[in-house]
């Protein structure tokens, strides 16, 4: 036994069964339904929401009624839905122009529904990708914070001001500096310099500076309690002792894992 409503035309109400449709396929539980135009079969039983405003490329300035049909499952049981074009007193009836003008104004807010619609899936889209963005940014400014928190100050200040010990260490040993990024080129640098201090030994003017150009140049904390580490460890050390001193700073750097290894092979209790 079918169900029957029966109403004046109203985009409206006709939009509000459109979204009933589509809420229920949307959350998988679709359900057939039919649209018939005076009579005329426009839309066959099917539960797909993007067939539904097909009807109204039948509906003209003549048209009396438009039915839409909803099933109860795989079963005949169905509800209908009538939307009548015409009044039951003649005088009171929808002229031509009128039904155009309600089908054309259905169409326009259907189609603004849509964009509206549209906009919001790609705004959150983009929402999305902008918090995603900003995590990666933060998690790599930890990533950098983390790293330079972990460099040694030493290390930090050997490689960057000097002095003019470690100069004359690095030019009587340049190799240490090989693996360094970018170390490979300015040891080359170093030996021709070398080669070219042994052919102009009266010349002081050709020494190479490793100590900054600007005479204007401010140390930070850092450097300058890098430098009193420097100088205090010096002073414990003779010079070839002190060079052996820094390899085995270089290659606990390079290495940390050997940290442990050396304390525990000269039974250094920390």
């Amino acid at each position: 036994m079918a169900l029957i409503s029966k109403q004046k035309y109203d985009p409206a109400q006709v939009q509000k069964l459109a979204d009933l449709i589509r809420l229920y396929r949307d959350r998988e539980q679709p359900f057939d339904y039919e649209i018939i135009v005076d009579g005329l079969k426009v839309v066959r039983r099917t539960s797909d929401p993007e067939m539904f405003f097909i009807f109204e490329n039948f509906v003209t300035a003549d048209t009396k009624n438009v039915e839409i049909i909803f099933y109860n499952g795989n079963s005949n049981v169905n509800e209908k839905r009538m939307f009548t074009f015409i009044d039951d007193e003649p005088e009171k009836g929808l002229s031509g122009v009128e039904v155009d003008t309600r089908i054309q104004e259905s169409r326009e807010q259907l189609r603004k529904e849509f964009e509206h619609e549209r906009i919001q899936k790609e705004n959150k889209e983009l929402r999305g990708k902008v918090e995603e963005l900003e995590k990666e940014i933060e998690d790599l400014e930890k990533a950098n914070e983390e790293l330079i928190n972990s460099q040694s100050p030493l290390k930090g200040f050997l490689g960057e001001i000097g002095s003019s010990f470690v100069e004359s260490f690095i030019r009587r040993n340049p190799n240490v500096i090989k693996g360094l990024p970018g170390g490979e080129a300015l040891a080359g640098l170093i030996e021709t310099d070398n080669k070219r201090k042994e052919n102009e030994e009266q010349a002081p003017d050709s020494e190479v500076n490793f100590k900054p150009k600007s005479e204007s140049y401010s140390l930070t904390e850092d450097e300058k309690n890098a430098i009193t580490f420097v100088n205090q460890l010096k002073t414990q050390f003779q010079r070839e002792e002190f060079d052996k001193v820094l390899l085995i700073l270089q290659t606990l750097a390079d290495d940390k894992s050997k940290i442990d290894l050396i304390l525990n092979h000269v039974n250094i209790k920390q």
